[in-house]
């Protein structure tokens, strides 16, 4: 079963110390050996870029994009019949933002059901099931 994989997985992963570093890296690491099915979105992407040149660290922003595009490829494209559902999703989670929206929009239009995220949000979206990092465990 493939997974959708939050944007937050891989800052914490690539990221200084923090408690999520170790169960992101556990994460990122089951991907990279082929042992665990998982995407991403062209948004998280532009998150992963957005965050870093926000706070002027170009060079962060290049190598971690990179290193997500080169991972998960290919990405998962935003279409205009993704986003569409976007507007319904608004209104059925007040409170979740719009990057979590697209990401649960993604989910919906390719079919799955299930992402890693620290984000305790996803817990009210009744198509998906989140998985917090600190409970995953790598397949064996």
């Amino acid at each position: 079963m493939t997974v959708f994989v939050d944007t937050a997985v891989i800052m914490y992963a690539g990221g200084g110390q923090h408690p999520m570093r170790a169960p992101c890296t556990r994460i990122m690491d089951a991907i990279d050996s082929g042992g665990l099915e998982a995407v991403i979105s062209a948004e998280v992407v532009q998150e992963i870029v957005h965050r870093f040149l926000s706070i002027r660290q170009p060079d962060v922003a290049v190598a971690m994009a990179s290193v997500a595009l080169s991972l998960f490829a290919p990405v998962l494209p935003i279409t205009h019949a993704l986003m569409r559902r976007v507007p319904d999703l608004a209104k059925r989670y007040p409170g979740l933002d719009a990057r979590d929206l697209v990401h649960i929009a993604t989910c919906i239009h390719e079919g799955i059901t299930e992402i890693i995220s620290p984000d305790r949000g996803f817990d009210r979206v009744r198509e998906l099931r989140r998985i917090a990092p600190e409970d995953f465990e790598a397949p064996s």
